[in-house]
């Protein structure tokens, strides 16, 4: 394959950087990968997008005055051996870090017919003879023309399916099993790089596991690992400024509510900013929630709140509502007056 050619299976202009190959190959992979695409065109596909990788990072290495690497059994796996696995795992999971076992089939095209599913070797066609052509009779039946031999459309040879694979073009399904260890702090849409044993092969295949978050219940996740959470709560609490209880990703803690705020801050509650890094910090979006319409049970205690608050004059509100009504009665005494 040409290395233009090479861009062009994957989309690319020979100009892109690094992450756009990388970003590129790992969308086409997971579009045609035999273990998720049915069609008969995956297997050919997606060798066709490893073996563009391969010829670009090849391209690029020598370009940059890098040696090709070693051919020995401990260096870096032939993209094109590269297994593929998608895994999804709970916000919970992602922050903390987890170890999964996965499984699956490595489906490789068949070696003898390299993948086309026909012998290498073309036979004679047994009905023209090798010649490409037939006779076709006309309808009066004494007379016939010549036409192209349909059964090798006149090229006086036939390829008969390969016998390995049966015409499929493909080797028996190797299955391979793995323990991948999830780092604490993954995204979404991020790559985990392991190793897998494949049955029937001694060495050991580079494989990459394409990571995806379930959707939380209660959480989102920003690029810059704030986690986010919108929480109704009592209206009355939120007038009162009570502790309440705050679902974060490491568990519920307490949080004080302010009737002069409606966004909490919560530190290191988040993500990881970076891999090994400080954690960012939870954001909690509080809604006060009140009745449409008071009962009269609550309109009784509304009364008696509003009594106990103004109608004390041994609190600050008693006395200020208890001057405010003297400074009132006075006023209206002056205004009754003067009429």
């Amino acid at each position: 394959m040409e290395l233009d050619e090479s861009y062009r299976e994957l989309g690319l202009e020979p100009g892109c950087s690094d992450a756009q190959v990388k970003a590129a190959w790992r969308r086409l992979a997971a579009r045609w990968h035999p273990d998720r695409n049915a069609s008969p065109q995956a297997l050919r596909k997606i060798q066709r997008i490893n073996r563009a990788l391969d010829e670009i990072r090849v391209a690029r290495r020598m370009d940059a005055g890098d040696a090709p690497p070693p051919a020995a059994d401990d260096a870096a796996p032939d993209p094109a051996s590269t297994l593929h696995h998608r895994v999804t795992v709970t916000l919970e999971q992602a922050l903390a870090g987890c170890a999964i076992d996965l499984q699956g089939e490595r489906v490789e095209a068949c070696a003898p017919c390299k993948g086309s599913g026909q012998q290498a070797q073309p036979t004679t066609c047994g009905t023209c003879g090798g010649s490409g052509r037939q006779s076709q009779p006309l309808w009066f039946g004494w007379a016939a023309t010549v036409v192209p031999c349909t059964a090798c459309d006149g090229l006086g040879a036939t390829r008969e399916p390969c016998q390995a694979c049966d015409g499929d073009g493909r080797s028996p399904a190797q299955h391979y099993r793995c323990r991948v260890q999830i780092p604490p702090g993954v995204r979404d849409g991020e790559t985990v790089v392991a190793q897998a044993r494949v049955e029937g092969d001694r060495r050991r295949r580079r494989l990459e596991v394409l990571v995806e978050l379930l959707r939380h219940e209660f959480f989102t996740l920003d690029a810059d690992g704030t986690v986010r959470l919108v929480l109704p709560v009592d209206g009355f609490a939120w007038t009162a400024q009570r502790w309440i209880d705050v679902p974060t990703p490491d568990g519920p803690q307490q949080m004080r509510l302010r009737r002069d705020a409606l966004v909490y801050r919560i530190k290191g509650q988040g993500f990881p900013v970076r891999h090994g890094g400080p954690r960012a910090d939870c954001i909690v979006s509080v809604t006060p929630l009140f009745p449409e319409g008071l009962s009269p049970a609550q309109e009784a205690l509304i009364d008696a709140l509003v009594a106990h608050n103004t109608g004390d004059a041994a609190t600050t509100a008693g006395r200020r509502m208890a001057d405010w009504d003297a400074r009132l009665d006075a006023w209206q005494a002056r205004r009754a007056a003067a009429h």
